[in-house]
């Protein structure tokens, strides 16, 4: 074995799981990523990012106060630092679209975030399709470092050609698998973030859109399966009880 290269003799490779498990993880990284979108989140970056001239210096919401939203993202609790501050930024943060008010002696300003507009959930999906973009650049790049190593380890004669297309075509094969798999998951997200505003614009668009339909179908008819199997079962199961408490009852009649 090549200590250096991880390569074993003898015609068997290591390449073509090495890479797949790459694949895998890619996906399991970007789907992780597309769970921290949420179309809430556009409107309280927005809030976040606001500005206000105090004192001659322009300064950000987040720096004059503490921002938090511990019971629902789109209701903000911002807690003043500087008591005074509080009737200019009340008034800032209402001229800027945001509802908001101040109980009389209360350090804390609640804002309640409007729901995000067309443009900003169109800017969410083109984010979105950014990411799908960059997630789908990192399997070729992973292809492209594994193919490299497989050619070194040819001319090297670590594996033959035989074995090396061996492992080129389990990784094609994975790599087209898996693209397909992240440009699904990212155009899910998109669809379910921009709602009636979705709309196809990549050219893949329409046929994953088939697939996307298909999934969702067998997964209904999968939950209507169990359901119904769960049913059944418990229908069962109180018919068993009944019998068994008839039989209890006959018993005792039969004992008395």
């Amino acid at each position: 074995m090549d200590e250096d290269n991880n390569i074993k003799i003898n015609n068997e490779e290591g390449y073509s799981p090495e890479a797949i498990a790459n694949f895998e993880r890619s996906i399991e990284e970007f789907a992780e990523t597309l769970l921290e979108i949420k179309p809430e989140h556009a409107n309280i970056s927005v809030f976040k990012s606001l500005k206000i001239t105090m004192n001659g210096r322009p300064r950000r919401i987040a720096d004059l106060g503490n921002v938090e939203s511990p019971n629902d993202p789109m209701k903000i609790e911002l807690m003043i630092y500087n008591k005074e501050h509080i009737p200019e930024i009340l008034e800032f943060i209402k001229n800027n679209g945001f509802p908001a008010k101040n109980d009389e002696g209360s350090q804390f300003i609640f804002i309640r975030v409007p729901k995000p507009s067309r443009m900003q959930l169109e800017e969410i999906g083109d984010d979105i399709n950014r990411r799908t973009n960059a997630a789908s650049s990192k399997l070729l790049k992973n292809k492209t470092n594994t193919s490299l190593r497989i050619r070194a380890a040819m001319e090297k004669e670590f594996i033959d050609q035989r074995i090396a297309g061996l492992a080129t075509k389990k990784i094609d094969s994975n790599l087209e698998r898996c693209t397909k798999e992240i440009r699904i998951m990212g155009l899910m997200t998109r669809k379910k973030i921009l709602g009636s505003f979705f709309k196809s614009v990549e050219r893949d668009d329409p046929e994953l859109l088939k697939i996307i339909a298909k999934r969702v179908k067998l997964e209904t008819q999968k939950i209507e399966n169990e359901q119904q199997i769960r049913i059944q079962n418990e229908a069962l199961d109180n018919k068993a009880s009944e019998n068994q408490i008839a039989d209890q009852e006959q018993t005792t009649l039969s004992a008395n």
